[in-house]
């Protein structure tokens, strides 16, 4: 696929719901994309959209070009992101620290809400504004990710990586069948 935009044909997609207003967040994000694209996953994250809409790529052929400017980029990106979230088979929710950030909890209960298989990947990025306890910070309070089908921590290097994630994502995967 040339561009994120093309993903709105596909019908089986993993979601990646993610925070990446830090570097090392968007950092981590792009990692975890990496990987999951290396094994085949169709997978859709709002960060990349936003970055093809701040570029100027048009996202629905069938509109003007001047209506999809009328339109803030944020509720475009909130409208096209929810439909994504939608057809998801499978939500990948990031969480760096103890918790999801509110973003990321509500595209992460939305899609538990659904019945959608979210698996939350823990972050070893560490994050000062939630990371204030000492310890293994994302063991230490599991409040929204405990309801998700699977937790995953990520390790900080990419070699072991994928023995920990690619087996529990081929288990909750699950493609429609016709």
């Amino acid at each position: 696929m040339d561009s994120v935009l093309d993903m709105k044909i596909l019908t089986e997609l993993c979601y990646l719901a993610a925070p990446y207003y830090t570097p090392e967040q968007y950092a981590f994000n792009q990692r975890l994309a990496k990987l999951m694209r290396a094994y085949n996953y169709p997978l859709f994250m709002p960060q990349e959209l936003l970055e093809a809409l701040e570029r100027g790529e048009h996202p629905f052929p069938e509109t003007s070009y001047e209506e999809v400017q009328e339109q803030s980029l944020r509720s475009l990106l909130a409208s096209i992101s929810m439909d994504m979230l939608n057809r998801a088979n499978l939500v990948v929710a990031v969480y760096h620290g103890k918790e999801f950030e509110p973003a990321t909890a509500f595209e992460a209960g939305y899609a538990i809400a659904r019945r959608t298989n979210v698996i939350a990947v823990c972050s070893p990025v560490a994050d000062e504004s939630v990371n204030d306890s000492g310890g293994d910070t994302c063991m230490s309070r599991l409040e929204t990710p405990h309801l998700c089908s699977r937790v995953v921590m990520a390790p900080y290097d990419d070699e072991s990586f994928p023995d920990r994630l690619i087996p529990i994502l081929n288990r909750y995967f699950v493609p429609h069948r016709l």
